[in-house]
């Protein structure tokens, strides 16, 4: 049953992947990854704040578990908790100083708090781990984020933007 939820929440199926972790929380309500699963079916649906009540369950009962705490900090982006996004992700960077994908989300959370220097210092980590990777999370957040919102601002947009083109003219 994990590997059919985990599959439906790969194939981006939120409302199926949710229905079936909900089956695997009611059988083993006491396993991690049960609650990490799940999380990342809620997330998937875009269900973050029941996708944060996962993942905490998660963590709750394996503390140590940085993919937990790595979902943990997109959730609290996504919910505009950057704060605790930050603390989420500075944690898995401690723990897995090699998770490109997690220090670039650090890097966007904070570019969103407008840290320009811990943002441009973490995109450079990212980019020199697996410059593709970090290209792709930063043409995507740019996308779906930085350049709808009315909230980030202009110098935020900009940095993004020349970060961007500076690693399109060096691919």
């Amino acid at each position: 049953m994990v590997a059919k939820a985990d599959e439906l929440t790969e194939q981006k199926k939120g409302e199926e992947a949710v229905a079936e972790a909900n089956e695997l929380a009611q059988l083993d309500p006491g396993d991690a990854i049960v609650w990490f699963v799940k999380g990342k079916a809620h997330y998937i649906d875009k269900q973050f704040e029941e996708a944060l009540a996962c993942f905490s369950k998660a963590a709750e009962i394996d503390k140590e578990n940085a993919q937990v705490w790595h979902m943990m900090g997109y959730a609290l982006i996504s919910l505009n908790r950057l704060g605790e996004a930050e603390q989420a992700l500075e944690y898995v960077k401690a723990v897995q100083p090699e998770n490109c994908e997690a220090i670039c989300a650090l890097g966007i959370c904070h570019a969103m708090q407008n840290k320009p220097s811990d943002a441009r210092s973490n995109f450079e980590l990212a980019i020199a781990m697996n410059k593709p990777l970090a290209i792709s999370m930063l043409e995507h957040f740019h996308e779906k984020f930085f350049s709808v919102s009315k909230d980030a601002s202009a110098g935020t947009k900009a940095m993004i933007e020349r970060t961007l083109e500076t690693l399109k003219l060096v691919r």
